[in-house]
Formats: structure tokens, sequence, C-alpha cells
């Protein structure tokens, strides 16, 4: 170690400091300041991170037509507009099931996939190699493809509309809520997998920004069924946000959905008073018999 290094450890009173465990600490002290640290969003809020960027343009405009770049609250609607049935489970791209022995509990559901991830961004949906989703399988299972007897996947196309003060469309999104359920391991059980949102049409107007993305909470995952022939339940939480450069606007859906194909709305604070009900859909007759279940 330097003598100069020691003189000023000396001085500041570390007389008796061992030199190889000083540098041992020094090492450390200065891996830990170079290190990035990467924060996680652990908030549960897909969109924590999703901040707008507008230009000088819009920027300038606004405070001259404050109307138009505010959104209208009772003009926004989110309204069911078909019930229907994907082909297959295409949608979620090939999965290579881990063949090694495990421990399966049928009992215990557990979410394998995607917990929390963004579906558009700033209007502009987000692309992934694989679609991103949510499962709700039995624990040591570690891909959906270990399960057999899978139903068509459901689906459920909701349409998001709103309105700036002049009464102008300022978002007109079409979304679809996709799932796949039936799943069952040797025989047993009702289980998810595939459970996600995908975009099918992103019309957003000139000073405005939509954002959309989903997320499971791990605590909303549960078998309603029993311990010899579990149920898995799971809600998937919808967050969107739209933006102008005046305000955010935000707010949250919930769906509720069980292993047995059954799917209900639970929460939405915009939903249209008008909503047509899921059994005016002719389309949705087959989809909203659930499976028979025995129970023992």
């Amino acid at each position: 170690m330097s003598t100069k290094i020691l003189k000023a450890l000396n001085r500041i009173g570390f007389s008796a400091v061992n030199p190889a465990r000083f540098m041992a600490l020094l090492a450390a002290s200065l891996f830990f300041s170079i290190t990035p640290v990467y924060a996680q969003n652990t908030d549960g809020n897909p969109l924590k991170d999703d901040h707008c960027v507008f230009d000088q343009y819009e920027i300038q405009t606004a405070p001259k037509y404050p109307e138009y770049f505010t959104i209208n609250p009772d003009s926004i609607k989110i309204t069911i507009q078909e019930v229907t049935e994907e082909k297959d489970m295409s949608y979620l791209g090939p999965e290579r099931a881990d063949t090694g022995d495990t421990l399966v509990i049928i009992d215990q559901i557990v979410n394998i996939a995607s917990k929390i991830w963004q579906i558009i961004k700033q209007n502009a949906p987000v692309s992934h190699i694989n679609v991103k989703y949510a499962s709700a399988v039995p624990e040591g299972i570690t891909a959906w493809n270990q399960l057999a007897e899978w139903k068509k996947p459901k689906t459920y196309v909701y349409g998001f509309y709103a309105e700036n003060i002049y009464g102008l469309t300022m978002v007109n999104v079409k979304y679809k809520v996709i799932y796949s359920y039936g799943g069952k391991y040797k025989g047993k059980g009702y289980y998810l997998t595939g459970v996600t949102v995908t975009p099918s049409v992103v019309n957003v107007g000139w000073g405005c920004r939509f954002s959309l993305g989903a997320s499971v909470p791990d605590s909303t995952i549960t078998n309603i069924g029993t311990a010899t022939n579990p149920v898995a339940a799971l809600q998937l939480k919808m967050t969107w946000k739209i933006s102008t450069v005046t305000k955010d606007t935000t707010g949250t859906s919930v769906y509720y959905i069980q292993g047995d194909g059954y799917f209900e709305e639970i929460a939405s604070p915009f939903t249209a008073k008008a909503a047509p009900r899921l059994e005016e859909f002719s389309s949705a007759q087959p989809l909203l018999r659930a499976s028979e279940i025995v129970f023992d």
C-alpha cells in the first residue's frame, strides 16, 4: 500500500488499519459505486415509466386552444363489440416444455409467464417476438404445452372511445382480451394460459397520446375448485392513459377469468351505461356456457 495513503489514514484515525482488509473494502466500494442499479417496476403499474414527449408546435398551440387538448371525461366509453374464438393457440408462439421430472402440485396455481407488460406505448402497439401473456397453471409446470385438452381460445373485442371538449374524436381504439382455458394435467383441473390483451385498431388524434398496459397480480391467482379437481382463476388488470400537453387522464378495467372459460368484467370506471350484455351476441351463446365441473 502507498506510504501516502497510510499516512492519510493515520491522520483520520485509521492507525491500526489492516492493509489487505483495506484494499478489499476499497475494491468492494468501487464495484458498488460503478455497478448500475436497475430499478424494477414493482408497484404493479405497467405505465409507470410511460412519459409522454410533445413537440414544440403542440406545446405552443395548447394555450391558444385549451378545449382541443382537454379530454371530455363524459365521452370516454369502453364497450364490448364482439365475442368470438381464435382458431387455435398459435398466437402464443412456439414454446418448448421442460421434459425433466418435476414435482407438480395441481391445487397450487401459479403464473409462469408475464406479470406486467405494456401493450400500446404512446399510440404505437408494442411488438414482441412472442406475445406477452399471463397464465394460471399448477406449480411445477414450466410450459403451457405440458397440459392437455386446451379449448379454443376465447376473444372479447372491446372498443375504447374518447372525445375532446369540441366533440372531436381523439381516441378510437379496439383491443382484444384473449385467453386459452380448460387445460388439464393428467386429466385433472381447469387451467389458463395465453391471458393477454392485443390491439387491433389504434387511431389517435393529433396532440394526443394513448397508452395501454396489463398486469396480473399474484394475489389474484387462485384455485376456486378443490384440491383434487382445481379450477384456476385470475384477474387481468388493464391500465390506460390518455395524455395531452395539459393533462393526463387514466383509468383501469379489471377482467375476471376462470379455467372453465367463465369471463366477467368486474371493474371499469368508464364503461358505457348502455353497453350491450354478452347474452345479446349470438356468437357468444356457446362461449357463455361454462364447462360442467364435478367437484369431489
